[in-house]
């Protein structure tokens, strides 16, 4: 794999180009113009109600954006991958097997925490997310990368850590916060739905989200969840298109997904499933009706493929 500026491509993203040779692919839906027709309801309802965002790259929000999203938004996010592994087998997942350690930051293989600032300087990020895989299955690895880019950085990088929450303990958290940490972003797709990891969260910080793919199938789970996390006071509920990879379409498959007919996305590795983004619609109207605190930001494939084009532009800017 070629090098670039005297850093390796990482091993992961090889295995994910890998596999991106694949030809097979999810059956196409079976009658994309009633799910078009629905999604265009959906987004006049949105309007009428007074949503916010960009309709045409698909992006909506209720209330305000997610402060580490802003900078995502305008191509100055980035993600720092921790490790592969993982406590969880998710259906979903898109990372490659096996899972494997190695950290890689924009893609870039990384073999020491020390590597990590100059990379993340040269594109000029403002937002970071530290993901897996699970990061807390090595909590002290997560803590000291933390120290590092708060030591570099100070407050001018925003640092986000995905997590499933099933490794999160009070004494992890105090740490988490003391190293420097901005918030918290759970899947809590993987344990059924269940807020205890998002009440242990915000009893040490406020910037505390939940982050999951909508499942279109799980319509009363997720419409549940918006109540719980309202009550909560939880700040923000953000929400993926479920997306096909090549890593996942196996999973996919045996559950009878379909590919969405205008999910062509060239900048991106993955294609949304059919159903979800009308499902995450759906629940941004009935996020708007019954949450009184919560905000419910929608990041599409079309909002992720426009992201794509900002992080690319800037990098071919002079």
């Amino acid at each position: 794999m070629a090098e670039r500026r005297g850093l390796k491509t990482s091993e992961v993203q090889q295995r994910y180009a890998v596999g991106l040779a694949r030809t097979d692919a999810l059956p196409p839906e079976a009658d994309p113009e009633a799910r078009l027709a629905r999604r265009h309801r959906l987004v006049a309802a949105l309007t009428a109600r007074g949503v916010r965002g960009w309709a045409d790259c698909g992006t909506f929000y209720t209330r305000r954006l997610p402060a580490g999203c802003i900078p995502c938004l305008k191509g100055q996010g980035s993600n720092l991958c921790l490790t592969t592994l993982c406590n969880r087998d998710c259906f979903f997942c898109f990372n490659p097997e096996p899972r494997a350690e190695g950290m890689s930051v924009h893609g870039r293989a990384v073999s020491s925490e020390a590597q990590i600032p100059a990379i993340l300087e040269e594109f000029d990020v403002k937002s970071l997310g530290l993901s897996g895989g699970e990061p807390l299955l090595d909590p002290d690895r997560v803590v000291r990368v933390i120290g590092r880019l708060r030591r570099r950085f100070g407050p001018g990088l925003r640092i986000d850590l995905y997590t499933n929450g099933d490794l999160l303990t009070p004494r992890v958290l105090d740490r988490l916060v003391s190293a420097g940490l901005d918030g918290l972003r759970m899947n809590l797709a993987v344990n059924g739905y269940d807020i205890a990891p998002v009440k242990l969260g915000l009893s040490g910080l406020a910037g505390v989200s939940v982050e999951l793919p909508v499942i279109p199938w799980h319509r009363a789970r997720l419409r549940r969840l918006v109540r719980e996390l309202d009550t909560l006071g939880a700040p923000q509920l953000i929400l993926h298109e479920l997306f096909v990879s090549a890593h996942n379409i196996d999973s996919l498959r045996r559950l009878g997904c379909r590919l969405a007919a205008d999910g062509k996305t060239d900048k991106l590795a993955w294609s949304p499933v059919a159903g979800s983004d009308e499902e995450a619609l759906e629940l941004l109207l009935y996020a708007m009706d019954q949450a009184r605190l919560l905000s419910v930001y929608y990041c599409s494939t079309g909002t992720q493929q426009w992201i794509a084009e900002q992080a690319l532009a800037r990098r071919r800017s002079p």
